[in-house]
């Protein structure tokens, strides 16, 4: 078994702003950057909005703004109710800072796609021939941003089976927005909404085996060995994507990672083999 304790922390960033942003429209056409590597910061960190729930009814919203409550101007029943993160009153999108250099956006960290543990697993053991052996792998304390869509607004691109507890009418989600024919914040805007923990562990290979020379005695062969393997076994997960192990690669750049845009998973596979040694 081995154990790796996982620091990430960006030290230096040679331009003016101490930071670098991915591309635009990773998540979707439509979306803006979803990552950046910042000084202070684990490398490729995700950068969106937060948001607290679905405003549920018109009266809602206005008791809100009544309240002080920083709210949307074209806020309606079905849409997030978005994070007044920086306290400024104001809900905003844009990047940018003030006179005195304060952050204007409500945009902040949202996740850390790098693992703070990692874990790996080998087991083996062996009996009167037989041959029996486990590997698994896993990783903790990370997160993905998912988007299986090509645009952040098209209604007649496919979705997947979370689009069924949308807010449809007042009490029907307090976590998926309303469904829009147009480009609206709830969708183009990168948030929390798409975020989430993909704790794993993987049952990667079993092998029971068995060398028939342990009986036949008289084999001329040094081993004769059959075996059964299964790989890709099993994924412990609560992750509601295809595959948690995204990897380094999506994105469209080489620092990105946990960017899950409907990578196929690997093929849970059954093998049936012989190993021969003359």
């Amino acid at each position: 078994m081995n154990f790796t304790y996982n620091k990430n922390e960006v030290t230096r960033i040679a331009n003016d702003n101490h930071y670098i942003d991915g591309p635009s429209g990773v998540l979707s056409q439509g979306t803006e950057f979803c990552y950046r590597a910042e000084e202070g910061k684990p490398i490729g960190y995700f950068y969106g909005m937060s948001y607290s729930g679905i405003w549920q009814n018109q009266e809602e919203i206005d008791a809100a703004r009544l309240a002080g409550k920083a709210v949307l101007d074209n806020a309606q029943p079905g849409d997030c109710i978005w994070d007044d993160w920086n306290g400024d009153g104001v809900i905003t999108y844009a990047v940018g800072k003030d006179a005195d250099g304060n952050d204007l956006c409500d945009r902040h960290e949202i996740g850390n796609p790098n693992p703070d543990v990692m874990l790996g697993v080998n087991l083996g053991c062996s009996w009167k021939g037989f041959d029996f052996a486990v590997n698994g792998a896993g990783a903790f304390g990370q997160q993905i941003m998912r988007s299986y869509r090509s645009f952040s607004d098209a209604p007649y691109q496919n979705y997947d089976t979370t689009i069924f507890n949308r807010w449809h009418g007042e009490g029907t989600s307090n976590t998926q927005p309303r469904i829009s024919a147009t480009g609206h914040q709830n969708t183009n805007w990168v948030s929390t909404r798409y975020m989430e923990n993909a704790d794993y562990f993987k049952i990667k290979t079993i092998t029971l085996g068995y060398d028939f020379k342990h009986i036949w005695k008289a084999c001329p062969l040094q081993q004769l060995r059959f075996y059964v393997q299964a790989q890709n076994l099993v994924t412990f997960t609560g992750y509601t994507g295809l595959d948690p192990e995204v990897g380094n690669t999506a994105g469209g750049s080489n620092w990105a990672s946990g960017i899950d845009l409907g990578l196929y998973p690997p093929s849970r596979t059954f093998l049936v083999g012989a190993s021969i040694k003359f």
